[in-house]
Order: structure tokens, then C-alpha cells, then sequence
């Protein structure tokens, strides 16, 4: 059962399965990477890290034994339109992961020397992201498509904007966007009435502000950009321009990335790696943001390779545009993409992602129910109209990242 409501005018949904012992509640905020100016670029992740360290009631090891004392599970997460913060509990200790996880969010202390030693942190997180061929091949990418708009910019910020943040930027910013208006609260698990109560108590003094903050809509830049590094393959990212996020078009979206390189049974996996052998690991996937999106095909394999990869990805590109799929194939995937949902939502925290996640950016809930005839009302006509309008060589964007020089992929052209 759907519960959703105001609670000191923040927006709050629940979700109760009283057939579980545990319970998952998560604060969502709307704010990352893309709020920020470029010279404090990395402030969203870095203030999530700085929350954990201690509030004005508990230090950085309460938090982690209060926690851990009654066997709960405390993490959190930063994307480039949101952050999440949330907590898994025994459905006995709700009272007690409230206190823990509300102070902390609500309450962060922000020490002098916790800033300094979580600098270090995350500058080795970063350095840890550079080492990841497919994370480094994802930022390049969206610094090249996104460049001039700040969905370009690196979850994480960068070595130096981590080096120049100070307590005083850190709390101006904290105090701007950690605000009402940009909050939902989600819950789902085995919980009684009283958890408002105990929410409501907890977020009395949360901060309001009447001026909300304006993202600008990005413009689509095509191009080459690539960079030589030590790995053992080389890795490429393709992305062409797609659709935003909004019930109307997503579970369509779901399809055509589920049929085009979504599991072993794609075309591109079938093709690529199952027929002619040519890579380990090939995938597509879909971003999908307030006003703008991408659809991206990542591979990695040998310099070798890499040009009969890419030509074989660029005929898969262009027989979807110029036949689309194939009734049989929309079929299967429609049928895959609904099971998969109904087998998630038997997980808690799938439970209390969806609801959060949908009320955040959607400004409403849509059931089970809503999703899958939704999916089940999709023609086929609607994927592959969708489809042709996203599948656009022209328009594509494209990284390399592994151990070559510019004169061996000279071959490599965007058409004009």
C-alpha cells in the first residue's frame, strides 16, 4: 500500500510490505554535479562524503557503530541531478535509524580537519575512477557531448576543485540546496504509523527557500576525443543524442537499450562478441536526465579490433534506423523488461529507489500496476519511431581511452 504525504511540507511516500522483517528509508535530495559552478565542481559528492564524518550530536564512529550495533546497513550516493542518503534496518530499530540518519544528513558538523583528511579521500577516489577504463571512457564522453553546460562536469570534481574547497563554501552550499523543496523522503518495508511521527520530529528545523535553482538545457556537441593510458585494451564509448526522463517514453527507451546491447541476447552481444568473437564486454545503456538524454554503447577490445568493432556497431546502428526491430524481438523484449520489474520490486531498497526517485523527478508516484500496463500498452510502432529518432550516426559522440596514439585511430571520422 502507497502512502504519500506532507510532513513539515516535505514530500514523503511509503510504501508497506508487512510480509518483511526489515525496513529501508532514504532521503533524497535534488542535487549533484549538474547544480554546481564549475570552480566548486565535485561539492555535491564531497558534502555526501563530509555528512558521514559526524553531526553536532554523534562523531564519524557513532554513526558507524549505532548502525552496526543493530546490524543495519548506511550508505549513500551522488549522481549529476540527485543525491541519496539512506538506511536499512530491523523493522524493531526504525526509531533508531531515524535518529542516526537524520542527524547526520540534517546536522552535519563539517570539521576543519575532517574536510582536509576526506580531501585525501576522495582525490584517491578520483584517482581510483581514472584507473577504470569504462568510468574514464564515460567522463571523457559526457565532457565532449555536454561541453559548456555543466551535466559535462565529473560527479566526482576533479584533483583541484577537491584541493580548493573551504568550510565556507561547503556550508553556503549545504545551505542553499539541502532545503524542503529539494527533498523526498521514500521508505518501503515493514513499518507502523508512528515512523511519521518520528520523521516529522526530526525534520522540524529543516531550512526553506523560496528560490529554487534553474539548470540550463545542454546543447549536443558531437565529436572525437580521446586519451592514451597504460590498459590492456582499449575502450570506446559511442552516444547519440536521446530522450529526457518522463513516464511517457521510458519503459520504450528500456526496450530498444534491452534489444540493442542490454543483455547476452542483444544484437550487439550476439553479433559482436558470440559471432565474431571481437570483445569481451560489450553493452548499451541509457541516460536519461530532467530535460535531456543520451543512449551510449560502451566496448572494450584490442587496438586490433577496434576498427571492425566500431564498423559492426555502426551497421547495427544503421539497420535499426533504416529497419528498426523486428515484432518477435519487441515481443521478447517487452515481456523481459516487464518480469524484470515485477521480480525487483520484491526488493526492498528496488522499492524505495522507485518511489523516491519517481516523486523526486516525476512529482509523482506511479504503481506497479501504472508501470506494467504501460508496458504492456507499448506498440510497435512507439519503440522503433522512438528508435529511429535516437539512432543517429551523424550526431554521434564518441571516446577512446586505452594504449594508443591519434595516428591509429586516424581512420575514425564523424560523419557530416
Amino acid at each position: 500500500m502507497y502512502i504519500q504525504k506532507k510532513i513539515n511540507d516535505i514530500d514523503v511516500v511509503a510504501y508497506r510490505m508487512p510480509y518483511v522483517s526489515s525496513v529501508y528509508i532514504g532521503i533524497w535530495l535534488k542535487v549533484g554535479s549538474r547544480h554546481e559552478k564549475k570552480e566548486q565542481n565535485g561539492i555535491s559528492h564531497f558534502i555526501e562524503h563530509m555528512v558521514f564524518k559526524g553531526s553536532k550530536r554523534r562523531n564519524a564512529k557513532d554513526i558507524a557503530e549505532e548502525i552496526d550495533n543493530i546490524g543495519g546497513q548506511l550508505n549513500g550516493f551522488t549522481g549529476k541531478e540527485s543525491t541519496c542518503f539512506y538506511v536499512k534496518v530491523y523493522k524493531s530499530y526504525v526509531e533508531k535509524a531515524i535518529n542516526v540518519l537524520f542527524d547526520m544528513v540534517f546536522n552535519p558538523l563539517f570539521n576543519c580537519d575532517d574536510i582536509e583528511k576526506e580531501k585525501k579521500v576522495v582525490i584517491e577516489e578520483i584517482n581510483m575512477n581514472n584507473d577504470s577504463p569504462e568510468d574514464l571512457a564515460y567522463d571523457m564522453l559526457s565532457s565532449l557531448i555536454w561541453n559548456g553546460n555543466s551535466l559535462s562536469f565529473p560527479v566526482l570534481g576533479t584533483e583541484g576543485t577537491i584541493k580548493s574547497m573551504d568550510r565556507d563554501t561547503i556550508i553556503k552550499y549545504y545551505k542553499s540546496n539541502y532545503i524542503k523543496e529539494n527533498i523526498v523522503i521514500s521508505i518501503a518495508g515493514n513499518f507502523d504509523d508512528s515512523i511519521f511521527d518520528s520523521i516529522a520530529e526530526k525534520t522540524s528545523n529543516v531550512m526553506s527557500s523560496e528560490t529554487g535553482k534553474i539548470v540550463e538545457k545542454p546543447i549536443w556537441k558531437k565529436g572525437i576525443i580521446f586519451k592514451s593510458k597504460e590498459f590492456e585494451q582499449v575502450n570506446i564509448c559511442l552516444s547519440m543524442p536521446s530522450i529526457k526522463y518522463s513516464f511517457e517514453n521510458i519503459y520504450s527507451l528500456s526496450i530498444i537499450s534491452n534489444a540493442f546491447g542490454g543483455g547476452m541476447s542483444s544484437r550487439l552481444f550476439q553479433k559482436i562478441r558470440e559471432e565474431k568473437g571481437l570483445v569481451y564486454s560489450i553493452y548499451s545503456y541509457p541516460s536519461t536526465y530532467i530535460d535531456t538524454g543520451a543512449f551510449t554503447i560502451f566496448a572494450s577490445t584490442s587496438i586490433e579490433n577496434l576498427k571492425d568493432v566500431y564498423e559492426l556497431i555502426n551497421d547495427e546502428i544503421y539497420s535499426v534506423k533504416e529497419n528498426g526491430f523486428s515484432e518477435d524481438e519487441i515481443d521478447k523484449f517487452k515481456e523481459q523488461l516487464k518480469i524484470s520489474i515485477l521480480m525487483d520490486m520484491d526488493s526492498i531498497s528496488s522499492r524505495m529507489s522507485v518511489i523516491g526517485k519517481s516523486l523526486l523527478f516525476l512529482g509523482k508516484i506511479y504503481t506497479v500496476d501504472d508501470i506494467i500496463d504501460k508496458i504492456k500498452s507499448i506498440k510497435y510502432e512507439d519503440v522503433n519511431n522512438l528508435a529511429k529518432k535516437i539512432f543517429n550516426i551523424d550526431q554521434l559522440g564518441i571516446s577512446v581511452v586505452g594504449n594508443i596514439n591519434e595516428k591509429q585511430i586516424g581512420w575514425l571520422k564523424i560523419e557530416q
